[in-house]
């Protein structure tokens, strides 16, 4: 018989035969259910995620909130962690999850991550993100990028201790690379969803990205990578509004 406070762990992965088994070390003893889902790897990540007690399944790339939907239907229980190949929990985050058990209201769980660039956290620049969550209940919307897990209005939200270690970045090339990537995706979405940009967005917007990180969100304080991870989300901003501006004027809209 199923106990009340069991849950799967859901991962959806490419290419992380390099980073998969800091993730999977970090959560094992967690549940008997962890399922990955490879998304069309060419390196051995399928052959890495085997050596581990888990179930190892093929799906297509659909963006991140469709292929994040498909691979929780994979899930023997109804209450789901997701977790990214690039992530790890810590020790105060595992304890917690190990004692969980589910409010006897409809809510979903959100829990903290800290950012880090290569081994070095950047302080002050994570977030809460619901990651456990019931799939009879909700499941994740169908953003291609920045996906969240979509709140009924009748649930509430309960936080988590600890936090998700987020390695999603080997160092600044990786991440400028990434922002660029992440800026032209959502770039697309905005524009589908007619969404306008301009010259004083252009402008305007980089400016307050980096006050933002910089100053509002205490960037300051990690120092000289403090500094480099406020030009990177200003960079981003730029980007994603230029091309925005560039969709806009081939189709007349601005």
């Amino acid at each position: 018989m199923q106990k009340n406070n069991r849950f799967s762990i859901v991962i959806v992965t490419k290419d992380s035969s390099n980073i998969l088994p800091r993730l999977l070390m970090s959560i094992e003893g967690l549940s008997d259910d962890i399922v990955v889902c490879d998304t069309g790897s060419t390196d051995n990540t399928i052959q890495i995620a085997s050596k581990f007690n888990v179930n190892v399944h093929s799906i297509l790339w659909e963006g991140y909130g469709e292929s994040k939907n498909k691979a929780i239907q994979y899930a023997k229980y109804d209450w789901i962690l997701s977790m990214d190949s690039d992530e790890k929990l810590d020790d105060t985050l595992y304890h917690e999850l190990k004692n969980w058990s589910p409010d006897k209201t409809p809510a979903i769980y959100h829990i903290r991550w800290k950012n880090f660039i290569g081994n070095r956290w950047i302080k002050n620049t994570g977030g809460w993100k619901g990651r456990l969550f019931n799939k009879k209940l909700t499941q994740w919307d169908k953003a291609i990028i920045h996906e969240e897990v979509s709140r009924p209005s009748d649930v509430k939200i309960i936080r988590l201790k600890g936090f998700i270690e987020h390695y999603t970045h080997k160092d600044f090339k990786h991440l400028f690379n990434k922002y660029l990537n992440s800026a032209m995706i959502t770039a697309e979405k905005q524009y589908e969803m007619g969404k306008r940009s301009s010259r004083g967005k252009i402008l305007i917007k980089p400016i307050a990205a980096f006050f933002s990180s910089y100053i509002f969100r205490l960037g300051f304080q990690n120092g000289f990578h403090g500094l480099l991870y406020a030009i990177a989300g200003s960079y981003y901003s730029f980007m994603k509004y230029t091309r925005l501006l560039e969709l806009n004027r081939k189709n007349n809209l601005s």
